[in-house]
C-alpha cells in the first residue's frame, strides 16, 4: 500500500474516529500505551498485551479493517506531537503480500503483521487444540481418548483442507484481480458438510461463481496454481482464518456432544464437558488456549522494555 499526502487528505471513517479518540485521550494519558486493531481481535491480543507488556495504563480502539489500521498508523507517525507515543498497531497477513515487501523496514518494525492469514488461526493448531483437550475435556496426554481425539481432530482438519481449499483459492484470486468482495455472513456449512466420521464437499466451480459472480471467470490453471501456492505455505496457517476457526467450533461442540454422552465410539467414560463457543464468542472463549508466536511475543515485549 502507497501512502502519501494525497491518500492521507482522504482518510475518513473509523480510522479518523480513533485518530480524534486516541489524540483526546493522549493529552491526559501520555504514559499510556494505545493500541490499534483490526474488528475485535482486541479479543486474542488483550491478556497478551496485560500479561507481555505488563503496561497497567492502555487504551484499544477498533480501527474497521486492515487498511483502516495502516491509516491511522501514518497519521499519528508522521505527526511531530505525537512522535513519543507509545502506539501499538495489529494487522492481519489475509492473502495479501506482507508489508515488508512495501513498507520501509523502520515502519513495518511498528507494526505487528500475523505470519498466518488471521488470528483466527492461532486457535486451530495442534498446540491449542491439545490445550483444550487438557483443560475443557480434562484429558490428560497418557490417556488413550485424548490420543483418539487429537488424531480424529488431525484427521479431519486435513480433510478439511482437501475440501475447502478451491474456495480459499478462488477468493484469494478474486482479492488479487482487485474484485470487489463481501464476505461477510459467508456460511460454510451449504459448501462443506461437517460430520466426525468425514468432512465432505458439496460445491463446484459454479456455485462458487454464481456465489460470487466475478467480472471475469477464473480459469482453472489460475485457481489451482493459487492453490499450490497455499499448500505451500500450510493450509492451516494460509487458509482463511474465518473458515479455520469455524471448523474447530463445529468439531469441539460435536466432540462435546459425545463426550456429554459418553459415547465408546469416541470416549470411554462420560465427561461432563461445559464449553460454550458461540460463532460471535469463540475468540475470547478460547483466547487462553491460541498459540501466542514469537514474533508476537518479541513485539510486544519491546513495550515493556520502554516502560520499565
Amino acid at each position: 500500500m502507497t501512502i502519501n499526502v494525497e491518500t492521507l487528505r482522504n482518510y475518513k471513517d473509523k480510522a479518523t474516529v480513533a485518530f480524534t479518540l486516541f489524540t483526546r485521550k493522549y493529552k491526559s494519558n501520555k504514559s499510556a500505551l494505545f493500541c490499534f486493531f483490526e474488528g475485535e481481535d482486541s479479543k486474542y491480543y488483550g491478556i497478551r498485551i496485560t500479561l507481555i507488556t505488563k503496561t497497567k495504563e492502555k487504551f484499544y480502539f477498533c480501527c474497521g479493517n486492515k487498511s483502516e489500521v495502516l491509516k491511522i498508523y501514518f497519521l499519528i507517525s508522521q505527526k511531530e506531537q505525537f512522535l513519543k507515543a507509545k502506539t501499538a498497531y495489529f494487522i492481519d497477513r489475509d492473502f495479501d503480500p506482507s508489508i515488508s515487501n512495501s513498507l520501509t523496514i523502520e515502519d513495518s518494525k511498528k507494526i505487528y503483521e500475523t505470519p498466518c492469514y488471521s488470528i483466527e488461526n492461532f486457535y486451530t493448531s495442534t498446540s491449542c487444540i491439545k490445550e483444550v483437550l487438557r483443560s475443557e475435556f480434562y484429558l490428560d496426554e497418557t490417556d488413550q481418548d485424548f490420543e483418539n481425539c487429537l488424531n480424529l481432530y488431525q484427521k479431519l482438519q486435513n480433510e478439511f483442507h482437501l475440501h475447502i481449499g478451491q474456495i480459499n483459492a478462488y477468493i484469494a484470486c478474486l482479492k488479487e484481480a482487485k474484485e470487489k468482495l463481501n464476505l461477510d455472513g459467508f456460511d460454510i456449512g451449504k459448501f462443506i458438510k461437517f460430520n466426525l466420521k468425514e468432512i465432505t464437499a458439496n460445491y463446484n466451480i459454479e456455485a462458487l461463481e454464481n456465489k460470487f459472480c466475478p467480472k471475469v471467470p477464473l480459469s482453472q490453471y489460475a485457481i489451482q496454481k493459487k492453490l499450490d501456492e497455499l499448500k505451500d505455505q500450510g493450509c492451516q496457517k494460509s487458509f482463511r482464518g474465518k473458515f479455520e476457526v469455524e471448523f474447530l467450533r463445529k468439531i469441539l461442540a460435536k466432540l462435546q456432544e459425545k463426550a456429554n454422552k459418553g459415547e465408546e465410539a469416541y470416549f470411554s467414560k462420560k465427561i461432563n464437558v461445559s464449553l460454550n463457543i458461540g460463532q460471535k464468542t469463540i475468540l475470547s472463549d478460547l483466547s487462553q488456549y491460541a498459540d501466542t508466536p514469537s514474533c508476537l511475543h518479541q513485539y510486544l515485549e519491546s513495550f515493556k522494555e520502554v516502560n520499565d
